[in-house]
């Protein structure tokens, strides 16, 4: 899936494509660069309010913030998005389509069970952890994603159980392992619920938070093993 697309504002198809509506207040003032520069710029800019947002949070951050940390004007900025609350669904886009990558590359890898189910863990809670989760500001950007990105916040959901319910129901058919009465989607439910709980209490490392996703993978292949 291209999450960049799908929630950027060139969610529209390529061939569809039109330099004349890139603007998203709709203004044909000016002719935006071609496609594939605007995309890199697109990318340059949400990677930009990632690290500038991690760092500062959403509200303490401003178009001229990020346009700094991009390295660019503020009127490229304004050439591509309204404000700042698209800049920020486009962040969320493209670590969605990073993260989504980082997770298949695990599904194509020829590894049991334990090994896969920890490194998609990984490659999914770790990655949003070592984004956002060991900053003093992942309440506020939680509260933003509740508020102006649901639909990306249910995608990054979304890729987790979706592959992960995929590996349990392949072990599962194999006989590698035996979901017995449960769901395959019951299973992932909870183990990406004790991956939220990991992070509860005192803050943790980034280091002693893949830590404990390693041991909530092993007690949940453990706990599938064939007998």
């Amino acid at each position: 899936m291209d999450y960049l697309y799908q929630f950027s504002p060139f969610s529209r198809s390529r061939k569809d494509w039109n330099p004349s509506r890139v603007r998203m207040d709709g203004s044909r003032e000016c002719a935006p660069a071609p496609h594939d520069e605007a995309v890199t710029r697109i990318e340059q800019i949400a990677d930009a309010a990632l690290r500038r947002f991690a760092r500062y949070g959403f509200k303490r951050s401003s178009m001229d913030d990020i346009a700094r940390e991009a390295g660019l004007a503020k009127a490229t900025i304004y050439l591509h998005f309204k404000g700042k609350d698209d800049v920020f669904r486009a962040m969320m886009a493209r670590f969605l389509a990073q993260v989504a990558a980082r997770c298949e590359a695990v599904m194509a890898q020829p590894l049991p069970l334990p090994d896969k189910l920890s490194a998609l863990m990984l490659a999914h809670f770790g990655a949003g952890y070592a984004a956002f989760g060991d900053g003093e500001h992942l309440l506020e950007l939680k509260t933003v994603m509740a508020s102006i990105a649901t639909r990306e916040a249910q995608a990054f959901e979304h890729i987790f159980c979706s592959h992960a319910t995929a590996l349990l129901t392949q072990a599962a058919a194999s006989g590698e392992v035996s979901l017995g009465a449960l769901k395959a989607e019951q299973i992932v439910e909870t183990i990406a619920h004790a991956a939220i709980g990991a992070k509860m209490g005192p803050q943790p490392s980034l280091e002693t938070y893949q830590a404990r996703l390693r041991q909530i993978a092993a007690l949940a292949a453990q706990a599938v093993a064939k007998r």
